[in-house]
């Protein structure tokens, strides 16, 4: 099994100016044993993480529909095929986190989110954004984007196999805990890998010249409850973050 950027360490820096031209090239970057970042790009960035051990293949959202063959391409370059993964955790709701969702369950995998999450992923209710979008006043280019989502959306859910709730652990691959982080969305979580000193963010984090902060103002969907989950999402006290859309830091 190849690796586009080798041994990184828990306790070694990261130079992510370099590893950055490492994953542009379309190279998943080793965080640590058996944990990979992937990267997705056009539309993107997308950084979904996958994790393994002998018994289990998690993938740590999906990217969106289209981009299906470039995250199979990613997994494979891992060692894996879309029927080898088992767990799929979907940090929320949005289509660029949950694109790919129903066809990996197809294939076998089960689905995991946050208990608040479910009905939004389920198409029990409709998407945040799309409830958010209907009482602004949108500029063209987005006024574009919400017919898109209200016509894709609902081809995109899935069933939720695994609600999870804050604090809980999913036990594969070592442990792999649930951080409840609302505001991006109502149910929007993180997932903390203890034993990789690494919390996968989702959209509830992101990077600016190296250096980690809150959600996006212009995306969230409440941006003082997002404010508050990014200090909880800090007090858990790992030094390592993936953010979706912004890639790696080593604090």
């Amino acid at each position: 099994m190849s690796h586009g950027m080798s041994g990184v360490g828990a306790c070694e820096q990261v130079d992510w100016e370099l590893a950055s031209k490492y994953l542009r090239k379309g190279f998943t970057m080793k965080l640590a044993d058996n944990v990979e970042m992937l990267e997705i790009q056009d539309p993107g960035p997308h950084h979904p993480v996958l994790v393994w051990d002998d018994n289990s293949v998690v993938l740590i959202d999906t990217s969106y529909l289209e981009q299906n063959e470039a995250l199979r391409k990613e997994i494979e370059r891992c060692g894996f095929s879309f029927d080898k993964v088992t767990h799929v955790i979907l940090t929320h709701q949005d289509v660029d986190h949950t694109g790919n969702a129903r066809i990996l369950r197809e294939h076998g995998a089960k689905i995991a989110a946050g208990i608040h999450e479910v009905p939004f992923i389920q198409g029990d209710q409709p998407l945040t954004k799309i409830t958010d979008m209907e009482s602004a006043d949108l500029p063209p280019e987005r006024a574009g984007f919400f017919e898109m989502l209200k016509e894709h959306a609902p081809k995109l859910t899935v069933h939720v196999d695994i609600p999870l709730d804050d604090g809980q652990t999913l036990p594969v691959c070592g442990g792999l805990t649930t951080v409840s982080t609302p505001g991006h969305t109502p149910g929007h979580i993180a997932v903390h890998i203890p034993w990789a000193d690494l919390i996968v963010c989702g959209d509830a984090a992101n990077i600016r010249d190296g250096v980690l902060i809150g959600p996006n103002p212009a995306m969230t969907h409440d941006m003082e409850e997002g404010t508050i989950s990014f200090g909880k999402l800090k007090s858990v006290g790992a030094h390592r973050y993936v953010t979706y859309h912004g890639g790696f830091v080593e604090l």
